[in-house]
Protein backbone atom coordinates (compact mmCIF):
# COMPACT_ATOMS: atom_id res chain seq x y z
CA UNK A 1 0.00 0.00 0.00
CA UNK A 2 1.35 3.50 -0.85
CA UNK A 3 2.68 5.45 2.37
CA UNK A 4 0.60 8.96 2.77
CA UNK A 5 3.79 11.16 3.05
CA UNK A 6 3.24 13.87 5.48
CA UNK A 7 2.74 17.07 2.39
CA UNK A 8 0.01 15.45 0.71
CA UNK A 9 -1.70 15.29 4.09
CA UNK A 10 -1.09 18.61 5.30
CA UNK A 11 -2.30 19.95 1.24
CA UNK A 12 -5.52 17.51 1.72
CA UNK A 13 -6.29 18.73 4.94
CA UNK A 14 -5.50 22.61 4.26
CA UNK A 15 -7.45 22.42 0.74
CA UNK A 16 -10.66 20.89 2.21
CA UNK A 17 -11.19 24.09 4.64
CA UNK A 18 -9.60 27.03 2.70
CA UNK A 19 -11.82 29.62 2.32
CA UNK A 20 -9.91 31.96 -0.14
CA UNK A 21 -10.84 35.53 -1.21
CA UNK A 22 -8.52 36.53 -4.02
CA UNK A 23 -7.90 39.39 -6.52
CA UNK A 24 -7.82 38.91 -10.03
CA UNK A 25 -3.80 39.18 -10.11
CA UNK A 26 -4.63 36.08 -7.77
CA UNK A 27 -1.58 33.94 -6.41
CA UNK A 28 -1.52 30.20 -8.21
CA UNK A 29 -3.30 27.86 -6.20
CA UNK A 30 -0.06 26.09 -5.12
CA UNK A 31 0.95 28.89 -4.00
CA UNK A 32 -1.30 29.50 -1.25
CA UNK A 33 -1.65 25.52 -0.50
CA UNK A 34 2.33 25.06 0.06
CA UNK A 35 3.84 28.69 1.25
CA UNK A 36 0.72 30.94 2.64
CA UNK A 37 0.26 28.77 5.76
CA UNK A 38 1.87 25.42 5.62
CA UNK A 39 -0.34 23.49 9.03
CA UNK A 40 1.30 20.92 11.41
CA UNK A 41 0.80 19.53 14.44
CA UNK A 42 1.97 22.05 16.58
CA UNK A 43 0.96 24.89 15.00
CA UNK A 44 1.16 27.53 12.07
CA UNK A 45 4.51 28.21 10.38
CA UNK A 46 4.39 31.97 8.59
CA UNK A 47 6.43 32.03 5.53
CA UNK A 48 8.22 35.43 6.33
CA UNK A 49 9.49 33.69 9.41
CA UNK A 50 12.53 30.89 9.46
CA UNK A 51 11.73 27.51 8.57
CA UNK A 52 11.87 26.23 12.47
CA UNK A 53 10.05 28.86 13.71
CA UNK A 54 6.14 28.17 14.79
CA UNK A 55 3.21 30.56 14.51
CA UNK A 56 0.77 29.57 17.33
CA UNK A 57 -2.06 31.29 17.66
CA UNK A 58 -0.77 34.46 19.40
CA UNK A 59 -1.73 34.38 23.62
CA UNK A 60 -3.02 37.82 22.70
CA UNK A 61 -5.97 36.06 21.48
CA UNK A 62 -6.15 33.01 23.22
CA UNK A 63 -5.69 34.17 27.05
CA UNK A 64 -4.70 37.97 27.87
CA UNK A 65 -5.96 40.91 25.34
CA UNK A 66 -8.92 40.13 24.57
CA UNK A 67 -11.13 37.64 26.77
CA UNK A 68 -14.40 35.88 25.74
CA UNK A 69 -16.36 37.99 28.08
CA UNK A 70 -15.85 41.12 25.95
CA UNK A 71 -17.50 40.07 22.85
CA UNK A 72 -20.66 38.77 24.74
CA UNK A 73 -22.89 41.95 23.44
CA UNK A 74 -21.31 40.61 19.60
CA UNK A 75 -24.92 39.20 17.95
CA UNK A 76 -22.77 36.90 15.60
CA UNK A 77 -19.13 36.90 14.89
CA UNK A 78 -19.74 33.62 12.51
CA UNK A 79 -19.25 34.31 8.91
CA UNK A 80 -20.97 33.60 5.44
CA UNK A 81 -18.22 34.43 3.28
CA UNK A 82 -15.36 36.95 2.65
CA UNK A 83 -14.81 38.59 -0.33
CA UNK A 84 -11.21 40.68 -1.51
CA UNK A 85 -12.18 44.03 -3.63
CA UNK A 86 -10.31 43.79 -7.37
CA UNK A 87 -7.97 46.50 -5.84
CA UNK A 88 -7.25 44.52 -2.98
CA UNK A 89 -7.94 47.79 -0.85
CA UNK A 90 -10.98 46.82 1.18
CA UNK A 91 -12.45 43.13 2.57
CA UNK A 92 -15.84 42.71 2.88
CA UNK A 93 -17.28 40.28 4.99
CA UNK A 94 -21.02 38.80 5.28
CA UNK A 95 -21.63 37.33 8.09
CA UNK A 96 -24.31 34.80 9.51
CA UNK A 97 -26.73 36.99 10.57
CA UNK A 98 -27.12 39.03 6.87
CA UNK A 99 -25.50 41.91 7.99
CA UNK A 100 -21.95 43.16 5.92
CA UNK A 101 -18.86 44.40 7.19
CA UNK A 102 -16.26 46.24 5.46
CA UNK A 103 -12.47 47.07 6.42
CA UNK A 104 -9.96 48.99 4.78
CA UNK A 105 -6.34 46.98 3.89
CA UNK A 106 -4.18 49.53 5.52
CA UNK A 107 -6.71 49.42 8.55
CA UNK A 108 -6.72 45.57 8.69
CA UNK A 109 -2.72 45.55 8.52
CA UNK A 110 -2.71 47.85 11.31
CA UNK A 111 -4.62 45.96 13.46
CA UNK A 112 -2.74 42.84 12.24
CA UNK A 113 -2.88 40.19 15.50
CA UNK A 114 0.43 38.44 15.22
CA UNK A 115 3.14 38.13 17.20
CA UNK A 116 5.45 40.61 15.55
CA UNK A 117 2.34 43.42 15.25
CA UNK A 118 1.03 42.66 19.20
CA UNK A 119 2.52 42.06 22.11
CA UNK A 120 1.80 38.85 23.65
CA UNK A 121 0.49 39.42 27.34
CA UNK A 122 -1.20 42.70 26.40
CA UNK A 123 -2.18 42.86 23.23
CA UNK A 124 -0.68 46.25 22.46
CA UNK A 125 0.60 47.57 18.99
CA UNK A 126 4.85 47.06 18.57
CA UNK A 127 4.17 48.32 14.66
CA UNK A 128 4.23 51.90 14.77
CA UNK A 129 2.49 54.59 12.47
CA UNK A 130 5.76 55.41 10.36
CA UNK A 131 5.44 51.57 9.42
CA UNK A 132 2.02 52.20 7.65
CA UNK A 133 1.82 51.77 3.66
CA UNK A 134 -0.82 53.42 1.85
CA UNK A 135 0.04 51.18 -1.07
CA UNK A 136 -0.70 48.16 0.79
CA UNK A 137 -3.23 45.66 -0.72
CA UNK A 138 -5.07 42.24 0.49
CA UNK A 139 -4.44 39.32 -1.62
CA UNK A 140 -5.78 35.92 0.15
CA UNK A 141 -7.93 35.85 2.93
CA UNK A 142 -9.09 32.36 5.19
CA UNK A 143 -11.67 31.47 8.28
CA UNK A 144 -10.12 29.65 10.99
CA UNK A 145 -12.29 27.35 13.30
CA UNK A 146 -15.34 30.65 12.42
CA UNK A 147 -13.02 32.39 15.07
CA UNK A 148 -9.69 33.88 13.29
CA UNK A 149 -9.81 35.89 10.09
CA UNK A 150 -6.18 35.13 8.61
CA UNK A 151 -4.85 37.56 6.20
CA UNK A 152 -2.18 38.23 3.96
CA UNK A 153 -1.19 41.60 2.65
CA UNK A 154 1.48 42.58 -0.18
CA UNK A 155 3.70 45.90 0.42
CA UNK A 156 4.41 47.74 -2.33
CA UNK A 157 8.14 46.83 -2.08
CA UNK A 158 6.71 43.21 -3.01
CA UNK A 159 7.06 41.87 0.41
CA UNK A 160 4.13 39.92 1.79
CA UNK A 161 2.67 39.70 5.95
CA UNK A 162 0.59 36.85 7.56
CA UNK A 163 -1.78 37.51 10.39
CA UNK A 164 -4.49 36.99 12.03
CA UNK A 165 -7.62 38.83 13.50
CA UNK A 166 -10.46 37.94 15.92
CA UNK A 167 -13.58 37.84 14.22
CA UNK A 168 -15.98 39.17 17.30
CA UNK A 169 -13.08 41.70 17.65
CA UNK A 170 -13.72 42.72 13.98
CA UNK A 171 -17.75 42.63 14.78
CA UNK A 172 -17.40 44.99 17.08
CA UNK A 173 -15.79 47.57 15.04
CA UNK A 174 -17.70 47.73 11.72
CA UNK A 175 -18.12 50.93 11.10
CA UNK A 176 -21.67 50.50 8.69
CA UNK A 177 -24.52 52.58 9.32
CA UNK A 178 -26.51 49.69 10.91
CA UNK A 179 -23.33 49.11 13.09
CA UNK A 180 -22.87 52.72 14.33
CA UNK A 181 -26.92 52.99 14.72
CA UNK A 182 -27.21 50.11 17.24
CA UNK A 183 -24.29 51.15 18.73
CA UNK A 184 -25.43 54.86 19.73
CA UNK A 185 -28.78 52.57 20.35
CA UNK A 186 -27.13 50.57 23.31
CA UNK A 187 -25.30 53.41 24.41
CA UNK A 188 -27.62 55.96 24.63
CA UNK A 189 -28.78 57.25 28.05
CA UNK A 190 -32.19 56.59 29.32
CA UNK A 191 -34.44 59.40 31.10
CA UNK A 192 -37.40 58.16 33.47
CA UNK A 193 -40.16 60.21 34.31
CA UNK A 194 -40.32 58.90 37.73
CA UNK A 195 -37.56 61.01 39.97
CA UNK A 196 -37.30 58.49 42.67
CA UNK A 197 -33.94 57.87 43.73
CA UNK A 198 -33.29 54.07 43.57
CA UNK A 199 -31.84 53.02 47.27
CA UNK A 200 -29.33 50.04 48.00
CA UNK A 201 -28.00 49.15 51.94
CA UNK A 202 -24.39 49.74 52.54
CA UNK A 203 -23.94 46.02 53.66
CA UNK A 204 -24.46 44.74 50.05
CA UNK A 205 -22.35 47.28 48.28
CA UNK A 206 -19.58 46.38 50.59
CA UNK A 207 -19.93 42.85 51.00
CA UNK A 208 -21.52 41.20 47.89
CA UNK A 209 -19.75 42.20 43.95
CA UNK A 210 -23.50 41.79 43.10
CA UNK A 211 -24.52 44.44 45.52
CA UNK A 212 -21.58 46.64 43.76
CA UNK A 213 -23.10 45.80 40.38
CA UNK A 214 -26.28 46.32 41.66
CA UNK A 215 -24.97 49.75 42.89
CA UNK A 216 -23.42 50.77 39.80
CA UNK A 217 -26.33 49.94 37.31
CA UNK A 218 -28.16 52.04 39.11
CA UNK A 219 -25.34 54.85 38.70
CA UNK A 220 -25.26 54.02 35.01
CA UNK A 221 -28.98 54.52 34.23
CA UNK A 222 -29.99 56.88 36.42
CA UNK A 223 -26.50 59.00 36.94
CA UNK A 224 -27.73 58.56 40.68
CA UNK A 225 -28.06 55.95 43.83
CA UNK A 226 -28.55 56.39 47.61
CA UNK A 227 -26.90 54.28 50.04
CA UNK A 228 -28.28 53.79 53.30
CA UNK A 229 -27.63 52.92 56.89
CA UNK A 230 -23.72 53.86 56.18
CA UNK A 231 -21.75 53.59 59.11
CA UNK A 232 -21.11 57.50 61.14
CA UNK A 233 -17.66 56.51 60.73
CA UNK A 234 -15.04 59.23 59.74
CA UNK A 235 -13.61 57.30 56.23
CA UNK A 236 -16.80 55.63 55.74
CA UNK A 237 -17.29 57.54 52.24
CA UNK A 238 -13.64 56.77 50.88
CA UNK A 239 -13.81 52.70 51.53
CA UNK A 240 -17.58 52.71 49.52
CA UNK A 241 -16.03 54.49 46.42
CA UNK A 242 -12.79 52.41 46.59
CA UNK A 243 -14.97 49.71 46.27
CA UNK A 244 -15.45 51.20 42.37
CA UNK A 245 -11.71 52.95 41.88
CA UNK A 246 -8.95 54.73 43.46
CA UNK A 247 -10.24 58.19 44.50
CA UNK A 248 -9.95 61.42 42.23
CA UNK A 249 -7.40 63.65 44.14
CA UNK A 250 -8.66 67.20 43.85
CA UNK A 251 -7.60 70.66 45.11
CA UNK A 252 -9.68 69.95 48.34
CA UNK A 253 -7.81 66.64 48.68
CA UNK A 254 -9.25 62.95 48.31
CA UNK A 255 -11.76 63.55 50.87
CA UNK A 256 -13.43 66.94 51.88
CA UNK A 257 -15.79 68.03 54.31
CA UNK A 258 -18.89 70.60 54.14
CA UNK A 259 -20.05 72.42 56.90
CA UNK A 260 -20.52 75.85 57.20
CA UNK A 261 -17.36 77.62 58.15
CA UNK A 262 -16.51 81.65 58.24
CA UNK A 263 -14.52 82.92 55.27
CA UNK A 264 -15.19 79.78 53.25
CA UNK A 265 -12.86 78.96 50.37
CA UNK A 266 -16.08 77.27 48.46
CA UNK A 267 -19.78 78.52 48.48
CA UNK A 268 -20.64 75.01 49.71
CA UNK A 269 -19.16 75.71 53.05
CA UNK A 270 -21.59 78.31 54.01
CA UNK A 271 -25.35 77.83 54.30
CA UNK A 272 -26.33 80.04 51.09
CA UNK A 273 -28.53 77.97 48.29
CA UNK A 274 -26.27 76.84 45.40
CA UNK A 275 -28.21 76.91 42.01
CA UNK A 276 -27.83 73.47 40.29
CA UNK A 277 -24.27 73.01 38.69
CA UNK A 278 -21.37 70.71 38.49
CA UNK A 279 -18.42 70.35 41.13
CA UNK A 280 -15.06 71.39 40.05
CA UNK A 281 -15.86 71.81 36.14
CA UNK A 282 -12.58 74.14 35.78
CA UNK A 283 -10.54 70.67 35.65
CA UNK A 284 -9.85 69.69 32.29
CA UNK A 285 -11.09 66.50 33.38
CA UNK A 286 -13.89 67.27 35.96
CA UNK A 287 -14.62 65.14 38.45
CA UNK A 288 -16.69 62.01 37.40
CA UNK A 289 -18.66 60.12 40.08
CA UNK A 290 -19.90 62.43 43.44
CA UNK A 291 -20.53 60.76 47.00
CA UNK A 292 -21.30 62.19 50.34
CA UNK A 293 -21.87 61.35 53.37
CA UNK A 294 -24.22 62.57 55.80
CA UNK A 295 -22.21 62.03 59.41
CA UNK A 296 -24.51 64.37 60.93
CA UNK A 297 -27.76 66.43 60.38
CA UNK A 298 -29.48 67.56 63.18
CA UNK A 299 -33.30 67.82 62.46
CA UNK A 300 -33.96 70.95 63.78
CA UNK A 301 -31.80 72.65 61.28
CA UNK A 302 -34.40 74.65 58.58
CA UNK A 303 -33.58 74.03 55.28
CA UNK A 304 -30.33 72.50 53.79
CA UNK A 305 -32.24 69.75 51.06
CA UNK A 306 -30.40 68.55 48.13
CA UNK A 307 -32.02 68.82 45.02
CA UNK A 308 -30.70 66.60 41.62
CA UNK A 309 -31.29 67.45 38.05
CA UNK A 310 -30.61 65.16 35.24
CA UNK A 311 -29.07 67.87 33.11
CA UNK A 312 -28.94 65.56 30.11
CA UNK A 313 -32.07 65.82 29.72
CA UNK A 314 -32.72 69.19 30.16
CA UNK A 315 -30.14 69.71 27.08
CA UNK A 316 -31.87 66.99 24.79
CA UNK A 317 -34.95 69.16 25.48
CA UNK A 318 -33.51 72.17 24.86
CA UNK A 319 -32.58 70.81 21.28
CA UNK A 320 -35.87 69.92 20.29
CA UNK A 321 -37.59 73.36 21.38
CA UNK A 322 -34.60 75.86 20.82
CA UNK A 323 -32.14 74.40 18.26
CA UNK A 324 -30.79 77.72 17.35
CA UNK A 325 -30.23 78.33 21.78
CA UNK A 326 -28.71 74.65 21.59
CA UNK A 327 -26.67 75.65 18.39
CA UNK A 328 -25.51 78.45 20.06
CA UNK A 329 -24.21 77.07 23.58
CA UNK A 330 -22.05 74.27 21.48
CA UNK A 331 -20.49 77.00 19.43
CA UNK A 332 -19.73 79.65 21.94
CA UNK A 333 -16.92 79.05 24.54
CA UNK A 334 -16.94 80.09 28.24
CA UNK A 335 -13.88 79.73 30.94
CA UNK A 336 -14.65 78.18 33.95
CA UNK A 337 -12.20 79.72 36.86
CA UNK A 338 -11.08 78.92 40.11
CA UNK A 339 -8.19 81.67 41.08
CA UNK A 340 -7.42 81.75 44.94
CA UNK A 341 -4.59 82.61 46.26
CA UNK A 342 -5.48 82.96 50.17
CA UNK A 343 -5.01 79.69 50.76
CA UNK A 344 -2.71 76.76 51.91
CA UNK A 345 -2.45 75.61 48.28
CA UNK A 346 -2.69 78.47 45.76
CA UNK A 347 -4.98 77.90 42.87
CA UNK A 348 -5.30 79.64 39.59
CA UNK A 349 -7.00 77.08 37.37
CA UNK A 350 -8.56 78.21 34.15
CA UNK A 351 -10.49 75.68 31.46
CA UNK A 352 -12.07 77.44 27.99
CA UNK A 353 -14.47 75.51 26.19
CA UNK A 354 -18.10 75.57 25.17
CA UNK A 355 -20.68 74.91 27.48
CA UNK A 356 -22.16 71.99 25.37
CA UNK A 357 -19.97 69.29 23.27
CA UNK A 358 -21.23 66.89 20.66
CA UNK A 359 -19.32 64.04 18.67
CA UNK A 360 -18.36 63.59 14.93
CA UNK A 361 -22.09 62.30 14.11
CA UNK A 362 -23.52 65.42 16.29
CA UNK A 363 -24.67 63.66 19.35
CA UNK A 364 -24.46 65.30 22.45
CA UNK A 365 -22.12 64.10 24.80
CA UNK A 366 -20.61 65.69 27.52
CA UNK A 367 -21.82 69.01 29.21
CA UNK A 368 -19.60 71.71 31.53
CA UNK A 369 -22.09 73.72 33.75
CA UNK A 370 -21.51 75.80 36.68
CA UNK A 371 -23.45 78.75 36.56
CA UNK A 372 -20.90 80.71 39.52
CA UNK A 373 -17.82 79.57 37.77
CA UNK A 374 -18.64 80.52 34.51
CA UNK A 375 -17.72 83.58 32.24
CA UNK A 376 -18.32 84.59 28.46
CA UNK A 377 -15.60 84.64 26.83
CA UNK A 378 -15.73 85.00 22.96
CA UNK A 379 -15.92 87.70 20.25
CA UNK A 380 -18.43 90.60 20.88
CA UNK A 381 -20.88 89.66 18.16
CA UNK A 382 -21.88 86.29 19.93
CA UNK A 383 -22.08 87.97 23.47
CA UNK A 384 -26.07 88.66 22.86
CA UNK A 385 -26.68 85.60 20.65
CA UNK A 386 -24.83 83.72 23.68
CA UNK A 387 -26.53 85.17 26.63
CA UNK A 388 -29.87 84.80 25.46
CA UNK A 389 -29.69 80.85 24.66
CA UNK A 390 -27.51 80.71 28.33
CA UNK A 391 -30.49 82.54 29.84
CA UNK A 392 -33.25 80.20 28.39
CA UNK A 393 -31.42 77.25 29.71
CA UNK A 394 -30.62 78.22 32.47
CA UNK A 395 -33.78 79.03 33.36
CA UNK A 396 -34.99 75.34 32.48
CA UNK A 397 -32.53 74.04 34.60
CA UNK A 398 -33.92 76.31 37.90
CA UNK A 399 -37.21 75.81 36.84
CA UNK A 400 -37.51 72.38 36.16
CA UNK A 401 -39.61 69.63 37.59
CA UNK A 402 -37.77 66.78 36.47
CA UNK A 403 -35.97 67.17 39.77
CA UNK A 404 -34.94 64.51 42.37
CA UNK A 405 -35.32 65.64 46.06
CA UNK A 406 -33.71 64.33 49.29
CA UNK A 407 -33.20 65.52 53.27
CA UNK A 408 -30.76 63.67 53.95
CA UNK A 409 -30.48 61.74 57.60
CA UNK A 410 -27.42 60.44 59.23
CA UNK A 411 -25.78 57.18 57.67
CA UNK A 412 -27.55 58.58 54.21
CA UNK A 413 -24.93 58.42 51.32
CA UNK A 414 -25.88 60.49 48.35
CA UNK A 415 -24.10 59.11 45.06
CA UNK A 416 -24.20 60.61 41.70
CA UNK A 417 -22.59 61.27 37.94
CA UNK A 418 -20.84 65.02 38.86
CA UNK A 419 -21.05 64.92 34.66
CA UNK A 420 -24.96 64.22 34.14
CA UNK A 421 -26.26 65.26 37.35
CA UNK A 422 -26.80 68.57 38.45
CA UNK A 423 -26.85 68.55 42.20
CA UNK A 424 -28.24 71.92 44.01
CA UNK A 425 -29.19 72.95 47.49
CA UNK A 426 -31.60 75.06 49.15
CA UNK A 427 -30.48 77.68 52.15
CA UNK A 428 -30.18 76.28 55.88
CA UNK A 429 -30.39 78.32 59.29
CA UNK A 430 -27.33 76.29 61.28
CA UNK A 431 -27.84 78.44 64.87
CA UNK A 432 -28.38 75.36 66.47
CA UNK A 433 -27.02 72.15 65.98
CA UNK A 434 -24.39 70.73 63.21
CA UNK A 435 -25.10 69.51 58.86
CA UNK A 436 -21.64 67.62 58.31
CA UNK A 437 -21.33 65.66 55.45
CA UNK A 438 -18.07 64.08 54.14
CA UNK A 439 -16.97 63.69 50.37
CA UNK A 440 -14.99 62.33 47.95
CA UNK A 441 -14.62 62.13 43.73
CA UNK A 442 -13.87 59.09 41.25
CA UNK A 443 -12.98 59.53 37.69
CA UNK A 444 -15.71 58.89 35.33
CA UNK A 445 -13.81 56.75 32.81
CA UNK A 446 -12.14 54.24 36.09
CA UNK A 447 -16.60 53.78 37.02
CA UNK A 448 -17.61 52.89 33.04
CA UNK A 449 -14.69 50.81 32.71
CA UNK A 450 -15.74 49.02 36.12
CA UNK A 451 -19.27 48.62 35.21
CA UNK A 452 -18.77 47.46 31.64
CA UNK A 453 -16.73 44.82 33.27
CA UNK A 454 -19.27 43.89 35.85
CA UNK A 455 -21.76 43.86 32.64
CA UNK A 456 -19.55 40.96 31.02
CA UNK A 457 -18.77 39.04 34.37
CA UNK A 458 -22.27 39.41 35.44
CA UNK A 459 -24.56 40.78 33.41
CA UNK A 460 -26.13 40.16 29.96
CA UNK A 461 -22.54 42.26 28.14
CA UNK A 462 -24.71 45.11 26.92
CA UNK A 463 -22.28 48.10 26.30
CA UNK A 464 -21.83 50.95 29.09
CA UNK A 465 -24.32 54.04 28.49
CA UNK A 466 -22.78 56.59 27.85
CA UNK A 467 -21.72 58.79 31.27
CA UNK A 468 -20.96 62.80 30.05
CA UNK A 469 -17.52 62.03 29.26
CA UNK A 470 -15.69 63.91 26.37
CA UNK A 471 -15.84 60.57 24.46
CA UNK A 472 -16.85 60.16 20.75
CA UNK A 473 -18.26 56.57 20.94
Amino acid sequence: MKRDNGADRKRRRLGSRLRLARCKKRLPQKFWLVAFCARSSKGRRCRSQSKNAVWSRPACIRHHGYPKQQFRHVKSPRVSSIDISEDGKSLNIFWEDEHKSQFHAIWLRHNCHCPSCRLDHNGMKSSIAEDIDLDIRLIGAEIEDNEILLLRWQHSNGHTHDGPIPLAWLRIRCRSPAAEAERTQARAMVFHEDKVIPEIEYEDVINSDLGLYEWMCHLGDRGICLVKNCPLVDGTVAKVAERIAPLQHTIYGETFEVKSMPQPINAAYSPVSLASHMDQIMYECAPGLQLLHCLQFDSYIVGGENTFTDIFELAHQLREERPDYFDTLTRVPVTMSTIHYNRDYPVHMTCKRPMLALNGNGELITIYWHPMLAEIDAVEENIEPFFEAYKHFYLMVQNSQSVYKLRMVDGDMITFNNRRVLHGRAPYCNQRGLRLFQGTYLELSEFQSRLQVFHNLYGDGRLASRVGMADWQ
